[in-house]
């Protein structure tokens, strides 16, 4: 089969796309003739070898996919071969087949084309992790989604506004405004040009957002706690500007509100710590909901699509660059039914 492969780290400009084995199934794992991928900027970390989860060489990239189970190991029984499914895979989404675990892998709603899957999977889990397990939105709450116009952003967008929350959304360009406002968003701000802090309090009479949900990090993070509620969470996720910020902790003593973090490769047996069979549950149960909110008309996932293994650099270029609306990915396969 071919692959993106990386047989040394550090710049994304190091890849070949070659001839490789297609990998062996063993117990509690499923093969998956990969029709789409998704991209994120977590994968820049690994290519650049800055992620906290160290990666065998050679190493083909791809933690979220869409396909067709080719072959099952022994005491799977999640799912069976020819059953159309998206996975969080440890690696090797960007090629011709790749491995899952049959505990984060999901049978896709019946209408749910591959490459949405491929967001669906991670990105959209991630986001209703967020907001509902950890955030513990509420309908009628205010929630301020940072980076809207992004794969989580976008999806957070559309969960919030299904579970029925008035939703502030930022992003960095007057395009991506018009696509945040296009999710579903009630008002949009630039976090680039705008105080959008100042904003959100004169949107809310005041009082600010019970709920930030940032993948941004650096000063957007520390800009956000100037229109925190009192009693807000502020759900940090991510640091796509590359900076980790120090908050000041008596800002949430006096407004006596919390800083939650939600990293979701622990529920995935991706992290230092991390167990799937552990925390199995909380993934079927994420995967549950979403399914019925798409199945309800609640959820649209908006990918920018690209065609064939070649467009893996020019996609993740675009990605770093901001360019991509919604989620980026890869189609490898039949864009539909195989």
């Amino acid at each position: 089969m071919r692959a993106v492969l990386y047989r040394e780290l550090g710049s994304i400009d190091n890849l070949a796309i070659e001839q490789v084995p297609v990998p062996d199934v063993k117990p509690d794992w499923l093969r998956i003739k990969t029709h789409a991928a998704g991209l994120s900027f977590s994968a820049s970390l690994y290519i650049e070898g800055r992620y906290q989860r160290q990666l065998p060489l050679p190493y083909t990239p791809g933690t979220e996919v869409a396909g067709i189970v080719d072959a099952v190991g022994a005491g799977v029984d999640r799912v069976a071969v020819g059953d159309r499914v998206m996975a969080s895979v440890d690696w090797g989404g960007h090629g011709g087949y790749c491995l899952a675990h049959q505990l984060c892998t999901h049978k896709l709603p019946k209408q749910l084309p591959f490459a949405e899957a491929a967001m669906v999977v991670n990105s959209y889990a991630t986001s209703y992790a967020g907001l509902v397990w950890k955030g513990g939105l509420v309908a009628g709450e205010v929630v301020l989604v940072h980076s809207a116009a992004g794969a989580i952003g976008s999806a957070a967008v559309q969960i919030a506004k299904a579970l029925g929350a008035t939703v502030i959304a930022t992003a960095g360009s007057a395009e991506r405004l018009v696509f945040a406002k296009a999710q579903g968003a009630d008002h949009v701000l630039n976090y680039m040009e705008d105080d959008f802090a100042a904003e959100v309090k004169a949107l809310t009479d005041g009082r600010g957002a019970d709920l930030i949900f940032d993948s941004v990090g650096g000063d957007v993070a520390r800009r956000s706690l100037r229109c925190l509620a009192i009693e807000g969470r502020l759900l940090t996720i991510g640091y796509t500007s590359g900076d980790i910020p120090e908050l000041p902790s008596n800002i949430f003593m006096v407004k006596n509100a919390s800083l939650i973090g939600l990293n979701i490769g622990t529920y995935l047996g991706w992290s230092p710590g991390g167990n799937r069979d552990v925390y199995a549950r909380k993934i079927f149960e994420i995967h549950d909901a979403l399914r019925g909110l798409y199945e309800g008309g609640k959820l649209h996932p908006a990918v920018s699509l690209y065609h064939g293994l070649e467009q893996f650099r020019p996609a993740m270029n675009d990605l770093l660059n901001r360019q991509v609306l919604g989620k980026a990915v890869i189609e490898i396969g039949s864009p539909e039914w195989g």
